[in-house]
């Protein structure tokens, strides 16, 4: 893997006992049914083979694989890898999972229907080459569908006022916000210096540049914050809108 995959894979290694926490929580919440609808209802197919990107401890593998397709996942840490493969376990899902830098993928071209990720995006270091790399691997007509925030607009200091804000009213209500990073200060430091999207308003990036790479059929919701969030992360990400985008690859012309 690349030297930036790396270290973004030994960040989230640290994660992923915290992440599997939030994750089995949403599993025993209605939010699993609120995911599993909207990943549903954005399917370019009613089943099919389907690729979660950077999945984490698993929780769209499970609901894809509950719902009849056929689920691969992958991550670029190790530990998010074995922590998703015993919760698809758990759930008597079947899928097979990897560790893989999401910038270069190990499958043939136009292997997917579709692929689907969550909070992934933003932690891309070469995100126009990850992008084409994704439609590589879909069948033509195959779909994206991707959920993410602007996690760390540190520049912008009205955006970082908004989010203190939102966290001390959280603190009120319901203490501290849960932390899932367990890992040292220099791992860290050394994860934000790859982050391409840092400083970087999306989805405007995302609107702008799927096109150009050869994506159409492009659905953009700024907002699904109401959708996909309990009461309590309502008010804790108020102010970070999570956004959803959807796009295709286009099918193959029919020779003249």
């Amino acid at each position: 893997m690349q030297r930036q995959a790396e270290t973004i894979g030994k960040r989230w290694d640290y994660c992923a006992d915290g992440y599997d926490a939030i994750v089995q929580n949403e599993f025993a919440e209605e939010l699993a049914e609120k995911w599993s609808e909207i990943l549903k209802n954005h399917a370019p197919c009613e089943k099919g083979k389907v690729l979660d990107i950077g999945t984490g401890p698993g929780f769209f593998a499970v609901l894809m694989g509950r719902m009849g397709w056929q689920v691969t996942g992958i991550d670029c840490s190790e530990k998010m890898v074995e922590t998703a493969a015993r919760n698809a376990g758990k759930a008597g899902v079947h899928a097979e999972f990897y560790q893989m830098d999401n910038h270069q993928l190990d499958f043939p071209e136009d292997t997917f229907d579709y692929i689907i990720c969550r909070n992934v995006t933003w932690i891309l270091y070469d995100p126009e080459k990850a992008f084409a790399e994704w439609k590589r691997v879909l069948k033509p007509g195959g779909r994206i569908l991707y959920f993410d925030a602007n996690w760390h607009m540190t520049g912008n200091a009205e955006y970082r006022e908004d989010i203190k804000r939102d966290e001390e009213e959280y603190r009120k209500l319901y203490g501290d916000p849960e932390n899932t990073y367990t890992g040292d200060e220099n791992t860290d430091q050394e994860f934000q210096k790859v982050l391409y999207f840092n400083e970087i308003l999306r989805p405007n990036w995302d609107e702008i540049h799927l096109p150009t790479l050869g994506y159409e059929n492009m659905e953009i919701v700024p907002r699904v914050n109401e959708q996909v969030y309990s009461e309590k992360k309502q008010l804790l990400y108020r102010s970070i809108p999570m956004f959803l985008v959807c796009a295709d690859k286009p099918a193959e012309r029919m020779q003249a």
